[in-house]
């Protein structure tokens, strides 16, 4: 159910914006210009998530180039009503306004909206419609106003993301400026950032931060985040606190052991004794849950700081369909004799025109695959395997064992956990990229022995194909929430109103694997 108030947020890959904007405002500064194009979409707790995917172009048969106003020709309308069945997406108009003249809509734009809105209806069913309005002011800022229609409600575009070297979020023309707010009251804590930095810090401040996962990797990175003056968070972690996690789980103390408290409310607990007035929104939940994946659709950044092969593969199909850029973490430490011989950190970044996590080799299906089981399939194919093994069979094929527990600790977590932190600042600002999309290093080698990994995209993937397709690829998902998990995904703690998940369609594990490899 979509909230009483709801709002649209438009996500869009910095190339694509280039190539927007160089159609749109080909004929500035004093005649309008405009296209159709096509975009995935979800529907959530708190109104639309639009993906932007391709540019209809208007060509020939597209515009009328005598008028100073954007005026549709009946093929191009007609070009852009049958598209629809080419593809789930839906379809919007992005037009330009003289420059300086604002973004509002005028009768003539309400009127074109409600035509198109009415038409795309009728051939795409319940498919939402965009509509924006851009233009740029006397110094060249950016502008924009836009609308979402959606099952007769006119939804306002209020904020729009744009994913590239930076991560920029601008809101639109009729909005307040939020983020004003947040940078004022947090500048005089941050004096030393801004003093490296400059202006940009006033980006990271601004930024609305999600963390999957709230232990060794998330906390320090969370602690690190607030720090930095950022005040909006959504936090995500399934657990409780247990008596070993005090060793590495920044915020937490000695009256935590036996306090039967989940993991989002001790860093929440944290967030607010630096930055009493930050936003904190904390689900007690899994990254597959579909309350889950509303509120981090929210998010400028997503950092992925859990141990679990289903949640690095769900972060990677989130950045190719909903352009929502990850950097994940990874620790491994290893012992033989009594002498340390890895102590391997890993960091990766995922965005749409990045190598996937399955690109890069970063899943291992075994695992994977028992991570998703039941108990009863765990318990099935364990006595199957020992069956064989009395036939002198290899029970391999039938089970490969539970998967070791990965042994980290404080300060191996904390390293990697801030080198995320420092990256997502990097990000947001603008003033560094990383150095890789995927690396390593370990700490007891000599100069770390950073090893980077430079491989690019497998041409068969699936993400080649579904870059911005949102809720629309839900079936070139590498994952999907099994339908035997309980659905008991719930808000701890937090301003917002509770929300419930919405399950994806069931796929399993083995359909998955062959969905995302087969050609396209």
């Amino acid at each position: 159910m979509i909230s009483d108030d709801p709002v649209c947020l438009l996500r869009i890959t910095e190339k694509d914006r280039v190539e927007l904007e160089r159609l749109v405002f080909k004929r500035y500064p004093d005649r309008e210009w405009g296209t159709f194009f096509r975009f995935g979409y979800r529907i959530t707790s708190w109104g639309v998530h639009a993906t932007f995917v391709e540019l209809i172009e208007p060509f020939g048969d597209g515009l009328d180039p005598t008028s100073g106003i954007v005026e549709f020709k009946a093929a191009y309308i007609l070009r852009a009503q049958l598209s629809l069945s080419d593809t789930p997406l839906g379809i919007g108009v992005i037009h330009s306004h003289p420059e300086g003249g604002g973004t509002g809509a005028s009768s003539l734009d309400n009127d074109m909206d409600d035509y198109f809105a009415r038409e795309f209806l009728l051939y795409g069913g319940l498919r939402p419609y965009l509509s924006l309005r851009i233009s740029r002011a006397p110094d060249q800022t950016f502008r924009f106003s836009g609308e979402a229609w959606h099952e007769g409600a006119v939804i306002p575009i209020t904020e729009m993301l744009t994913v590239g070297c930076e991560l920029s979020r601008e809101y639109a023309e009729s909005c307040s400026l939020p983020q004003e707010n947040f940078a004022r009251k947090s500048f005089e804590f941050t004096t030393r950032l801004a003093s490296l930095i400059g202006y940009k810090v006033t980006r990271i401040q601004a930024a609305t931060v999600g963390v999957i996962g709230c232990g060794g990797l998330g906390s320090p990175a969370i602690h690190i985040l607030v720090r930095s003056g950022i005040r909006r968070f959504v936090l995500v972690d399934p657990d409780m606190f247990e008596p070993s996690n005090l060793e590495r789980l920044h915020g937490s103390t000695r009256s935590d052991v036996g306090a039967s408290a989940y993991k989002v409310d001790i860093l929440r607990r944290l967030i607010m004794s630096i930055a009493p007035d930050a936003d904190v929104r904390t689900l007690v939940g899994n990254v597959l849950d579909g309350s889950v994946l509303d509120e981090i659709l929210r998010c400028d950044i997503v950092l992925g700081c859990t141990d679990t092969q289903h949640s690095r593969a769900a972060l990677g199909d989130y950045a190719t369909h909903y352009l929502l850029p990850c950097i994940d973490g990874a620790v491994l430490m290893r012992m033989k004799d009594g002498t340390l011989t890895e102590q391997v950190g890993e960091i990766a970044r995922y965005t749409a025109d990045d190598p996937c996590p399955w690109c890069m080799g970063r899943i291992d299906q075994r695992t994977l695959a028992y991570e998703l089981m039941s108990d009863s399939e765990r318990q099935g194919r364990a006595e199957a395997a020992a069956q064989a093994v009395e036939r002198g069979l290899d029970g391999a094929q039938y089970w490969g064992d539970k998967p070791p527990v990965e042994l980290t600790v404080g300060y191996m977590t904390t390293v990697v956990g801030a080198m995320q932190a420092g990256y997502a600042e990097t990000w947001l600002s603008g003033v560094a990229t990383m150095p890789h999309h995927r690396f390593q290093f370990d700490l007891g080698m000599p100069f770390l022995a950073v090893a980077p990994d430079p491989r690019s995209r497998k041409q068969e993937c699936a993400c080649n194909r579904t870059k911005g397709w949102s809720d629309q690829a839900r079936d070139e998902r590498s994952v999907a929430r099994p339908s035997h998990w309980p659905n008991d995904t719930r808000r701890s703690s937090g301003p917002m109103t509770d929300t419930r998940s919405t399950v994806p369609r069931k796929v399993s594990f083995f359909q998955s694997i062959w969905r995302r490899f087969r050609g396209s």
